[in-house]
């Protein structure tokens, strides 16, 4: 039985942290959507050489906002371009609705086949 306690607890605990990475990404891509160029939303190749040319570092606005695998570095390149502080940028994901993450996980093949993995 205990086992099968472990074994639900770390079922769990995967879960809630895939869920945790969607709510990132969501709220990298609303980031990157609020920023405007002209009157239109900064596109994700722009945002791409803006940080490539700013801090001298290849990024991937596709990956980190479809599944981000994010690190600490990555969490505060994002708040310096963005101009946020981490206490704001954790508030937003906090706000990410779990209705929005469930959207965004069945809207991608991907992020659902992990997601049913786990």
């Amino acid at each position: 039985m205990l086992k099968f306690i472990e074994y639900f607890t770390y079922v769990k605990y995967k879960k809630k942290l895939f869920r945790y990475r969607v709510a990132v990404g969501i709220v990298f891509k609303k980031l990157r959507l609020e920023t405007t160029i002209n009157n239109k939303p900064l596109v994700q190749q722009a945002l791409n050489d803006k940080i490539q040319i700013k801090y001298n570092k290849a990024w991937n606005a596709a990956r980190e906002e479809s599944l981000p695998n994010t690190t600490l570095e990555n969490l505060y390149l994002m708040c310096d371009f963005f101009q946020l502080s981490f206490e704001e940028l954790f508030k937003r994901i906090d706000n990410i609705s779990a209705k929005e993450i469930d959207s965004t996980i069945k809207q991608r093949r991907k992020l659902s086949r992990l997601y049913d993995k786990i």
